[in-house]
């Protein structure tokens, strides 16, 4: 009887442990078949986030410590030069933005980059348009290009469940969903395939494109610049008082805020608020401006954070003209050299003078009259 029972119980052993075998083998072949589609169905070849979270990642794993962060969408990545920043104050830093960043973006990024480094400061930029987006409304494509090249962890798993309805997940968790009309489309699949073999792809080189390239730590540098001569649809600018009205997705946004403020206040990490500049005649046209500043400004005082609003900048500190821009609300690359080399002085004075050195540089209301 003990034989039998022996071997009754080796033998449950083998199945489960054929079993088992069994089901790794199939989890490998399927994982190897979803990086087969998504690298035959996504073309990531022109992507600045695929290059920006590598080069995170290949900073962190070389025991380099970012100690300053900017986060924030387009109108971060195109203004802040973190490698001028590093240069002129010593600091070490990186520019986590991407293109129309949500905040609840910026705060898992956030604690992305505080998983490999012992930050100091965080910048996160206030665009007030950002802060009236519904979440039913949001463009889901600016979470995407970050979770894609988002290491695996309990942080990205958090990030993908948690910012995306149920119906949503099968894109989000796996990218070449997206692009699934394109599986029988031999011509767009060779085209990828072919793209993806480059060096410049495999070797994660600065994507190039007509006027602009990713110039490092997360930057795009422009040499476009606006003609604002040329510009005959003025009036199509949605005004401020019309883009805050749809305060449906406030709730969400500033919960997000919250969590970027109170976690930073957890890991002893100083925050700023600032809003890059936009350009004069643009802002004219969408105003009274007045009530987008007062609105961030009332929301920094409330969480006793400093806020630079770059648009109010005084002229003798940063005055920029068309020259300084690509478009209506986006630096080029001498616009955002101007305006990098001011925030490297204010860095450094501001935790001490606090306000009394944003009055010095900031009118409190963006009417010069």
């Amino acid at each position: 009887m003990k034989e039998k029972s022996g071997k009754s119980r080796r033998s449950r052993k083998s199945r489960l442990a054929g079993f088992l075998i069994m089901g790794a083998a199939v989890l490998a072949l399927t994982a190897l078949l979803m990086k087969a589609c998504n690298y035959l169905l996504v073309d990531d070849t022109s992507s600045y986030t695929r290059l920006t979270m590598h080069e995170l990642y290949e900073t962190a794993d070389s025991g380099e410590n970012i100690e300053t962060l900017f986060l924030g969408s387009s109108h971060c990545f195109r203004a802040y030069d973190p490698q001028l920043f590093t240069e002129l104050t010593g600091k070490n830093s990186f520019n986590l933005g991407s293109s129309s960043q949500n905040y609840d973006t910026s705060y898992y990024l956030l604690r992305e980059a505080a998983r490999y480094n012992d930050l100091k400061t965080v910048y996160l930029d206030m665009h007030y348009k950002f802060l009236f987006i519904d979440k039913q409304d949001r463009d889901l494509v600016q979470a995407n290009i970050i979770s894609d090249y988002m290491r695996f962890s309990l942080n990205k798993l958090e990030f993908l469940l948690t910012t995306s309805e149920t119906d949503e997940y099968t894109n989000r968790f796996l990218p070449f969903r997206r692009n699934w009309q394109q599986l029988g489309d031999l011509s767009y699949i060779r085209s990828v395939w072919e793209k993806k073999q480059a060096e410049s792809y495999r070797n994660y080189e600065p994507v190039a494109l007509e006027d602009e390239y990713y110039a490092g730590r997360g930057f795009v540098w422009s040499d476009a610049e606006l003609n604002a001569d040329e510009i005959t649809w003025w009036d199509n600018f949605t005004d401020v008082p019309e883009d805050m009205a749809n305060d449906s997705g406030v709730t969400y946004t500033l919960d997000y805020i919250e969590r970027i403020v109170e976690f930073c206040r957890e890991e002893g990490i100083r925050l700023v608020f600032v809003t890059a500049p936009s350009f004069d005649r643009y802002l004219e046209e969408i105003g009274p401006y007045d009530l987008a500043h007062q609105y961030i400004q009332e929301l920094a005082d409330s969480y006793g954070i400093p806020y630079l609003d770059f648009n109010l900048c005084r002229d003798e500190y940063l005055n920029l003209g068309q020259e300084s821009y690509i478009d209506v609300d986006h630096l080029n690359g001498k616009g955002a050299a101007a305006l990098t080399t001011l925030l490297s002085e204010l860095d450094g004075s501001l935790a001490e003078e606090g306000q009394e050195l944003i009055d010095e540089y900031f009118s409190a209301c963006y009417d010069k009259e």
